[in-house]
């Protein structure tokens, strides 16, 4: 019985996560619900990691432009009091992670944050999808959000 049991976890692990929207707040402003086609429709971008001594490759819609779809001031106008905001990213299991807003446009970075949809050209499984927040650059996925539900853009007190 525990071999049955144990094979259809390791199956429900590794099959796709189901698709979903995806919640991005800005703070004093109405949040706004991206579906996965808006996700899909999204300029793209790719980023490597190596993980257990193996390179692993996520792709997904930039985070950048997921952030102006809710309103966020990006590119040349991102200055002065625009830069004392954060982005907060938060997985389904309760794990945040932040960002400077400056970091994750590509007017003061090179690589790409992403809201990854799929690894190594397969989509995520479950236990990292159906979005992985991924920072294109960082040595570690430390920061790399899994299960992504929502982001929120606010000032920093």
């Amino acid at each position: 019985m525990r071999p049955i049991l144990l094979a259809a976890l390791v199956a429900l692990t590794a099959a796709p996560a189901i698709a979903q929207d995806l919640k991005v707040t800005v703070q004093g402003r109405d949040s706004v619900v991206l579906t996965p086609a808006d996700l899909k429709a999204l300029p793209r971008a790719k980023a490597t990691f190596t993980a257990h001594g193996k390179p692993v490759t996520y792709e997904g819609a930039v985070l950048n432009a997921a952030l102006k779809q809710a309103g966020v001031v990006s590119g040349d106008r991102l200055m002065g009091r625009y830069l004392n905001q954060v982005v907060v990213a938060k997985g389904a299991d309760g794990f945040t992670a932040s960002y400077s807003l400056g970091e994750t446009d590509p007017i003061y970075r090179a690589n790409p944050v992403i809201i990854a949809d799929s690894k190594d050209g397969q989509p995520l499984d479950a236990k990292d999808g159906p979005y992985r927040l991924v920072v294109d650059g960082d040595l570690r996925p430390g920061r790399s959000v899994r299960q992504l539900v929502s982001v929120e853009v606010k000032a920093v007190p």
